[in-house]
């Protein structure tokens, strides 16, 4: 598969990861914030597959926070990291921000094996949650690819500034997420 169309698998994937996580974080909270009735979302099809029984266990907030807003948060920061990264940064940082997706990718990857097991050990099944880990280590497999891909740096490093605030950015977004859904639990807007 040629370069361009690597690139352009992997900012698909990543898509569909924020896609998949967006639709979890809105369920999730609605829930909380009794905005929607269980059992009626997109992925509630029986007793056994549903994905607002899922979202309702302890072990939809395995880290504290919700699941859903820690993988929206990350996600939707490898997706800024990788988009903006190529096109608003010059080709000498291209390394860097592929080497740097896939590092962080490989971390997610590890992660999502502590989530198999969860979801192993509930009582009910949300369909949405195993696609999110397997584009997890789809993409994960697609940044190594590129990665490798990537010409390594020549010349001088360029300056790191520009990385460091794209990092900054990406980072901060992720952080912001959870202090909304906090913020709502403070707030009474949200069952804890």
């Amino acid at each position: 598969m040629s370069a361009p169309r690597l690139e352009r698998a992997l900012t698909l994937v990543l898509s569909l990861t924020v896609l998949d996580c967006a639709y979890l974080s809105w369920r999730f909270l609605a829930l909380k914030a009794d905005l929607v009735a269980p059992g009626t979302g997109l992925c509630s099809w029986s007793a056994w597959i549903d994905c607002d029984r899922v979202l309702s266990t302890p072990q939809a907030r395995a880290f504290f926070v919700p699941n859903a807003t820690l993988g929206l948060g990350f996600f939707l920061g490898c997706l800024l990291w990788w988009t903006l990264g190529r096109r608003v940064l010059d080709a000498r940082y291209r390394p860097y921000v592929t080497g740097a997706l896939a590092f962080w990718l490989v971390v997610a990857s590890a992660f999502t094996l502590r989530f198999w097991w969860l979801l192993v050990h509930l009582d009910h099944l949300c369909p949405f949650c195993p696609w999110n880990h397997l584009w997890t280590w789809v993409a994960t497999a697609l940044a190594l690819v590129v990665w490798r891909r990537t010409p390594a740096p020549t010349g001088p490093a360029p300056p790191p500034a520009p990385l460091a605030l794209l990092v900054a950015g990406c980072v901060t977004q992720l952080f912001v997420w959870q202090a909304l859904w906090w913020a709502g639990v403070q707030a009474g807007a949200l069952r804890p």
